[in-house]
């Protein structure tokens, strides 16, 4: 039972309350009239309110209230005009004796309109028949965006009523539209983003790569006039749960190049296979940004924040609580102890501290890594329910963190998103300078000599010989050791897998070593015996396998050292 109640409710009850104000609404929209010598209220509304390719039939609905009364006025007669893209797709006229016009529209992408139905005698006006609703067909709700309508009422009350001044009504209606777009990631991936624009068509949508920015335009009217009768803009970017570098716990998003307020960037993690990223600019702050643009259309990016927010929340199923998630450190890291904070506040009791279970469940790719049955405090101060676990290597990527059966109550459920990310290698420098040390009883632990090492290439592969720069100086006048003998050694388990003597005839000296398959994985590096005393010097390394010959090609081709390491990275995984 998976039911939006959170987020996404607010959402649809903040927008019903302002079409309720008049505004262009989702589907609908609202619209005062003095008419006869009374306040009223016109409604024009379609339903679905969201555009289905698969679903060519819809209702359009034009209903005329008593503003004080809120009866509907009946034998109302008008002229609609409907237009998209400042293209007429029809102007009738229409009547209905009890007030309701109902007109079940089949949208087709091509053809006339055609219209069954029945004309009333006085006004000529289309109608219902008397067993079958009145249809319209044609290339009418073809497509989501904003459908703007003008509307005459000519006559109400009768038939033969009417108006000697027909009031005149421009308004428009929006009908929401979800489109897909294949974008590609830092890791070289596909992933499908979604917007849903529940005001107009959107275009121009782009994915920058390399700062994770997702941006597209929508037209639209910055003009007071049309401000005023705005109530809301509301986007939706729907984010794959496998897309990891863009599920983070705070987004920065623009309109315009105008930041938008945190308020108006919220994170709804119901879905079950993608997280979204609700847009929400009210009326109020688009009146403050009318002022800051001189563009006819609107323009969004969102990106993921370099902060990080914390708790983030959602409410369960059964609409009984909000819950609030937070961990530490903020950023996952395999091998590493993580903390999760667990808040629970029940949305209609008294407020007051109870004990609850709960499960805690982690999850990454459909199948459970951990669960462990808890109990808790709802009601209570942050941080008060603390749930701990250690990822592994294994568990890189995005992890569901979910919240289930509050309460022993099936569908008392909240689902997270957190991801446990690669350690990042810091970019090694050269050269290593190493100081030598002695195991040799009754001498000085700290040694005489520095070893300074450079190795080529950096990453130590059974792909191509290793070239090894060994330098030694003499800790005290930090000047190189001539004729300086020492052994190069390798070890792997603790077995020497590669000796070599020499000579550092001005300091300095090459070993040159090719590393085999049975050598894969993590090895010591030492220099002992220097300058024919007991003290050496170590250090760990790793060596990784040879490329398949299509990476090599690739890396060749490319000259990427970024994409070089992330494929030797994702073999070794």
């Amino acid at each position: 039972m998976k039911i939006i109640l959170g987020i996404v409710l607010m959402l649809v009850v903040s927008m019903t309350v302002a079409d309720s104000a008049f505004g262009h609404g989702i589907g609908g929209e609202n619209l005062p009239v003095s008419v006869g010598g009374r306040n009223a209220t016109l409604f024009v509304g379609v339903q679905p309110s969201v555009f289905d390719p698969t679903n060519n039939e819809s209702y359009l609905t034009v209903k005329l209230t008593d503003g004080k009364t809120e009866a509907v006025i009946e034998h109302v007669t008008f002229v609609m005009e409907l237009t998209k893209d400042g293209k007429q797709i029809f102007k009738e006229t229409f009547h209905d004796d009890l007030g309701n016009v109902n007109i079940k529209v089949i949208s087709k992408d091509s053809g006339q309109l055609k219209i069954d139905g029945d004309k009333e005698s006085a006004s000529g006006g289309w109608t219902r028949k008397m067993f079958s609703s009145l249809a319209m067909e044609g290339p009418i709700f073809t497509s989501g965006g904003l459908y703007k309508f003008h509307i005459e009422i000519i006559g109400i009350d009768s038939d033969q009523n009417f108006l000697a001044e027909p009031p005149n009504l421009n308004g428009a209606i929006s009908i929401a539209e979800k489109t897909s777009h294949s974008v590609t990631g830092i890791d070289q991936k596909k992933y499908a983003v979604g917007v849903t624009s529940y005001y107009d068509r959107i275009n121009n949508f782009a994915f920058d790569t390399k700062n994770s920015m997702v941006s597209f335009d929508m037209p639209f009217d910055w003009s007071y006039q049309n401000i005023n009768q705005t109530s809301v803009v509301h986007q939706e970017i729907h984010i794959p749960k496998t897309f990891a570098e863009m599920l983070v716990t705070k987004y920065d998003a623009t309109l315009n190049d105008i930041p938008l307020k945190e308020s108006s960037v919220t994170i709804d993690d119901y879905s079950e296979e993608a997280r979204i990223v609700h847009l929400v600019i009210n009326q109020k702050d688009l009146l403050e940004m009318t002022d800051k643009t001189n563009e006819h259309q609107m323009r969004f990016t969102v990106m993921p924040s370099k902060n990080v927010q914390f708790p983030l929340q959602a409410t369960t199923g059964n609409a009984q609580f909000q819950v609030g998630l937070s961990w530490d450190p903020p950023v996952i890291y395999p091998g590493q102890n993580v903390d999760f904070y667990v808040d629970f506040n029940e949305l209609f009791t008294d407020k007051k501290p109870k004990s609850t279970t709960y499960d805690f469940v982690l999850s990454q790719h459909g199948n459970e890594i951990f669960r462990k049955k808890s109990t808790g405090l709802t009601n209570s101060p942050t941080k008060t329910n603390t749930e701990s676990y250690t990822f592994s290597s294994d568990d890189l990527g995005p992890i569901i963190v979910s919240i289930k059966q509050i309460g022993d109550n099936q569908y008392a459920n909240a689902d997270f998103v957190a991801v446990v990310k690669p350690i990042e290698k810091p970019p090694q420098t050269f050269p290593i300078r190493l100081s030598s040390t002695t195991n040799e009883p009754g001498t000085a632990e700290d040694g005489r000599y520095f070893v300074d090492l450079t190795w080529i290439p950096l990453d130590l592969t059974t792909q191509e010989e290793s070239e090894f720069i060994i330098t030694i100086y003499d800790q005290e006048t930090l000047l190189p050791i001539p004729k300086a003998e020492y052994d190069f050694v390798v070890l792997q388990n603790n077995n020497e897998i590669f000796r070599h003597s020499g000579i550092a005839q001005a300091g300095g000296d090459f070993v040159n070593f090719r590393f085999s398959e049975p050598n894969v994985g993590q090895a010591t590096l030492r220099i002992e015996n220097i300058d024919k005393s007991s003290e050496y010097v170590e250090i760990p390394i790793s060596v990784t396998p040879e490329f398949p010959l299509s990476l090599i090609v690739l890396a060749a081709v490319f000259s990427l050292i970024p994409l070089f390491s992330f494929v030797r990275n994702r073999l070794i995984a």
